[in-house]
C-alpha cells in the first residue's frame, strides 16, 4: 500500500498543521481506509469504505477502496466516519477566541453564532475561513437587533423602523450571513427589518418580539424561531400539559411553512442554575468556562433565577424534548443549538437530550448534520460523507445510531481537509482550558 499510514495515537501528521501564524494547508491526499461510512439521511453504514481527501474537498468515497500513491494513510478499521457536527446557536463573544478549537476538539466543524460584536465575529470568521486559525465554519448573524433593557451584551439598538431598516444595510454591507431579533425588537422595526433582510437576501432567524404574533412573524418571512418560542410555542395548543398529537395543527402548518426551531434544550434546562451546584454541567466541563464567561452567568441567574424559575425551566426544557420529537415526525427542520454551554460538549448533549425526548438516534444526528447544511442551501456540498462535499468529518469509535452517547467517543477530526487524531485533539483540549485561566 502506498503513503504513509497513521495509527489513532500518532503525532505523526500533527507537526504538517500547526505552524508559526496560523495552521499550514493538508498538503498531501489523505485517504482513510476501511471505515464504516454513516449516511445521515437514511442511516444506511456503509462498512470497509475508503475515504479520500484532496485540500477541502471529499474527492471519492467507496468501498474496498486502493488509497492513490503518495496518500497520507489513517486505518479506519472498526471505526464510523460521520459529517462534522454544528453548532445552530452560538455566542463567540461570550466564549473567547479558545472556544474555537474547542469546537473542533469535540468534532464541532461549523457554528451560526447568533450574536457577538460584529468585529470580533467577521474577524474570526476570516481567521477560520482562511486557514489562519483553527476552528468551525463560522457562519455569523452579527449584532442582535433589538432595544434590551439595561446593558443586555452582543447587541445593536433599532428603536423605530427607520433605526431596523438602516442596521440591515449596514449588516448587509460588512457581510453578516443572517439576521438576528429577539425579544425586544419594537414592532415596527421588527418589520421594517424583515422586510429589509428579504430585499437584501439575508435569512431572519431569532426569537419572536413580544408584540409579533407567531403568525405575523412567519407571515413577516421568518424562518426560524429559537428556545422553542421561550418554551411557550405549545402553550396555545388545545388541551392540558403536552400530549402527543395535540399540537398537529401547528406543527404541520410549522412544517408546511418551512419554519425551522431550534430548541437549545441544554440550555434551557441549565440557564438558570450553570455554576452551581444545582446544575447537572460538572466541573470538568466547567474548567473550559473563563471567569468572565462564569460571572456572566451568575448575572443572569441574579435576575431571574428564583426556585420557581429554575423548576419551571428544567420542566420546560423536559416537555420541550417531547415537543421537538413530535416537530420532527410532522416534518419540521430541526437545527441542533447550544447557546452559551460549554462550547462542543453541548452538541452531544443537545443530541442525547433529543433522543431522551423521543427521537430517534438518526434523527437526532440530522439536527447537527445535514439539517444545518439544508438551511443554509448547502446539501449539495455539506452535511454528507460524499464525493465533492466538503471535508469536515468526525471518525468515531462506536456506532452513533446504536447509541447517541457514541458522539462523544471521538477518534479523529477532519476540518476542511485538515486531518487531527486524538492526540492532537487531547492537546487542543488541554490548550482551550489553559486559555480560560487569564479570562
Amino acid at each position: 500500500m502506498a503513503g504513509r499510514t497513521l495509527t489513532t495515537g500518532s503525532v505523526a501528521l500533527a507537526t504538517m498543521l500547526v505552524v508559526v501564524g496560523g495552521l499550514a494547508p493538508q498538503t498531501r491526499t489523505l485517504a482513510i481506509t476501511g471505515v464504516s461510512v454513516v449516511d445521515v439521511v437514511d442511516g444506511r453504514i456503509t462498512p470497509n469504505s475508503t475515504v479520500t481527501v484532496t485540500g477541502q474537498t471529499i474527492a471519492t468515497v467507496g468501498q474496498n477502496g486502493v488509497p492513490p500513491p503518495g496518500a497520507t494513510v489513517v486505518d479506519g478499521r472498526n471505526a464510523f466516519l460521520i459529517p462534522g457536527l454544528w453548532d445552530m446557536h452560538a455566542h463567540m463573544e461570550a466564549g473567547g477566541a479558545s472556544w474555537l478549537q474547542l469546537y473542533v476538539a469535540n468534532g464541532v466543524t461549523g457554528i451560526r453564532d447568533m450574536g457577538s460584536a460584529l468585529d470580533l465575529i467577521l474577524k474570526m470568521r476570516d481567521d477560520t475561513a482562511s486557514g489562519r486559525v483553527l476552528g468551525p465554519r463560522i457562519f455569523a448573524a452579527g449584532p442582535i437587533l433589538d432595544d434590551a433593557p439595561g446593558e443586555w451584551p452582543y447587541r445593536m439598538r433599532v428603536k423605530s423602523a427607520e433605526d431596523g431598516r438602516a442596521a440591515v444595510q449596514l449588516l448587509k454591507r460588512r457581510g453578516v450571513d443572517l439576521i438576528k431579533v429577539h425579544d425586544h425588537t419594537p414592532r415596527d422595526a421588527f418589520f421594517a427589518i424583515a422586510d429589509a433582510a428579504r430585499r437584501q437576501n439575508l435569512p431572519l432567524a431569532g426569537h419572536r418580539p413580544l408584540k409579533v404574533t407567531l403568525e405575523e412573524l412567519i407571515d413577516a418571512g421568518q424562518r426560524d424561531l429559537e428556545h422553542l418560542d421561550n418554551l411557550q410555542l405549545w402553550k396555545p395548543c388545545p388541551g392540558q400539559g403536552y400530549q402527543p398529537g395535540m399540537c398537529a395543527d401547528l406543527f404541520q402548518m410549522l412544517a408546511r411553512r418551512g419554519v425551522w426551531q431550534t430548541p437549545t434544550l441544554v440550555a434551557m434546562a441549565e440557564l438558570a442554575t450553570i455554576g452551581t451546584p444545582a446544575s447537572s454541567i460538572g466541573a470538568d466541563r466547567l474548567a473550559y468556562a473563563s471567569k468572565a464567561m462564569r460571572d456572566a452567568w451568575a448575572g443572569n441567574q441574579s435576575l431571574f433565577a428564583t426556585p420557581e424559575v429554575v423548576r419551571a425551566m428544567k420542566a420546560g426544557a423536559e416537555v420541550g424534548a417531547a415537543v421537538t420529537a413530535g416537530m420532527a415526525r410532522a416534518g419540521v427542520g430541526i437545527l441542533a443549538g447550544c447557546d452559551t454551554m460549554p462550547a462542543g460538549f453541548c452538541v452531544h448533549d443537545e443530541l442525547a437530550a433529543m433522543v431522551r425526548g423521543g427521537m430517534p438516534p438518526l434523527a437526532a444526528l440530522q439536527t447537527a448534520t445535514i439539517n444545518p447544511a439544508r438551511y443554509f442551501g448547502l446539501d449539495e456540498t455539506a452535511g454528507r460523507v460524499v464525493r465533492g462535499n466538503r471535508a469536515d468529518l468526525v471518525m468515531l469509535e462506536e456506532n452513533p445510531l446504536t447509541n447517541i452517547a457514541n458522539l462523544s467517543r471521538i477518534r479523529a477530526v477532519v476540518a476542511a481537509g485538515r486531518y487531527l487524531d486524538r492526540t492532537e485533539l487531547d492537546r487542543l483540549l488541554a490548550e482551550a482550558k489553559a486559555a480560560t485561566a487569564d479570562r
